[in-house]
């Protein structure tokens, strides 16, 4: 099966740098340079949280969303049009194999969208002034003292003698650094969410995708109550929050209601990306029972 997964993916992943797809997937990636440059020309300078609210929307929020959606949504409703179904359906593992090569695909192709995304926008634009250096990866030895309970020893051996540096916790990290972790769990997370929508959706794909994505992920996730914990833009919301060290207490008075505590995960980033991890799960096996199990008619796509 693993073979199989792989020799779709080489030939779907080669099918998809076709010329008609290719120039409208580079005309997205450029779309967050283009509005930055325009907001650069108005002159009118925004604080750094909405530039990075900005990137948040249009690279992970657009880029690889628009990515995925052409990819990964219509997957069996391409196989049912062009009447290959059969030909994949009596095949040992042939049904799972097309669902995972495609998978890889759409997650391949998302992620260098964001990343391509992420490398065009910074260098052409005023946000290059806004990033940080990355925190050096070095040694964390644990406190002794509770009134440290914030910080934590860094130690690095540097020649004949030792160097100890105290960074704390919360330490924010770059915008582009953040914006590309985003880009790879929105790809991931998001390409097992539509393979779900495409599969028991599959006469109607992207538009039916569409609406969920709006409605659920757009509205539901930004309600505070907890039936936002549900979807995955409410983990990825929680978890960019803690990489900038933004303070949701800091923003304006219009924006107050963004401080309920259900807006955001309580709980840390490990267990975020562990709830990340079982939707996407559990989105895929879903997805793969429909697929094995149910009955589908070649041309089907009313």
């Amino acid at each position: 099966m693993l073979s199989s997964s792989l020799a779709i993916f080489r030939y779907e992943f080669k099918k998809s740098f076709s010329l008609g797809p290719t120039f409208l997937w580079l005309c997205v990636i450029a779309f967050p340079t283009l509005l930055q440059l325009l907001i650069d020309q108005a002159g009118n300078g925004i604080p750094t949280e909405f530039s990075g609210a900005l990137l948040v929307g249009t690279i992970p929020g657009a880029v690889c969303l628009l990515t995925i959606l052409s990819s990964m949504s219509p997957y069996l409703n391409a196989e049912l049009e062009g009447n290959t179904w059969p030909y994949i359906a009596v095949r040992p593992f042939g049904r799972t194999s097309m669902m995972l090569g495609k998978y890889l695909v759409s997650v391949t192709r998302s992620i260098m969208a964001g990343f391509l995304a992420i490398a065009l926008v910074f260098p052409s634009t005023s946000l290059n002034e806004i990033n940080r250096d990355v925190p050096l990866p070095i040694t964390m030895v644990t406190t002794q003292s509770a009134a440290e309970t914030n910080h934590a020893e860094w130690s690095e051996e540097n020649g004949t003698g030792a160097a100890t540096i105290e960074i704390e916790h919360d330490d924010p990290y770059p915008l582009w650094f953040a914006l590309a972790i985003l880009v790879v769990l929105s790809s991931v997370c998001y390409s097992t969410l539509f393979c779900l929508l495409g599969t028991i959706m599959h006469k109607k794909p992207m538009i039916l995708s569409i609406i969920y994505t709006l409605v659920v992920e757009g509205v539901i996730s930004m309600l505070p109550a907890v039936v936002n914990a549900f979807t995955i833009n409410f983990y990825l919301r929680s978890i960019f929050l803690r990489l900038m060290g933004w303070e949701l207490s800091e923003l304006p008075s219009n924006l107050s209601f963004l401080n309920d505590p259900n807006m955001i995960s309580q709980m840390s980033t490990f267990w975020d990306l562990i709830s990340l991890a079982v939707l996407s799960v559990i989105f895929m096996m879903i997805a793969n029972a429909l697929l094995r199990n149910r009955e589908y008619h070649v041309g089907e796509t009313l």
